[in-house]
């Protein structure tokens, strides 16, 4: 289960939105204990220039930065959010294809610039597939 605050997650729609039609990314900052409860979304640039419509990078150099800050105040990055522009929040073969275990992965799906869904998932190792998880405000 992920526990997110409802003004965590209007940071996010309000990312997908300035962002569309392109994909937007961020991660999810906090603590994973019995459960894993964000604290903080930092927005990071999507740094994959050829396909904004529908595939995300973050920087090596910058997820290490964000991690040591995360750290220095106890906590840790738990996740990752990026956006699905006019696609479901589903995630892709791509997203399958570099997924690390251990992190939640919420999507963001938005239609025409406005209605956006948002889900988070989580990769099963041993089946190589994502399966969802509850996110609860």
């Amino acid at each position: 289960m992920l526990r997110i605050d409802n003004d965590k997650l209007r940071e996010i729609e309000e990312q997908v939105k300035k962002s569309y039609p392109s994909e937007c990314c961020g991660l999810l900052i906090g603590v994973n204990t019995s459960e894993k409860r964000v604290v903080e979304v930092r927005h990071v640039q999507n740094k994959n220039t050829e396909r904004t419509h529908d595939r995300y990078e973050i920087e090596g150099k910058e997820f290490l930065k964000i991690d040591r800050e995360a750290t220095k105040k106890g906590l840790q990055i738990i996740g990752i959010y990026h956006s699905h522009p006019d696609h479901p929040a589903i995630p892709s073969v791509f997203d399958t294809e570099h997924a690390w275990f251990g992190y939640s992965y919420m999507i963001a799906a938005i239609e025409n610039g406005a209605r956006i869904e948002i889900k988070s998932w989580v990769f099963d190792e041993e089946k190589k597939q994502f399966k969802e998880e509850e996110i609860h405000s």
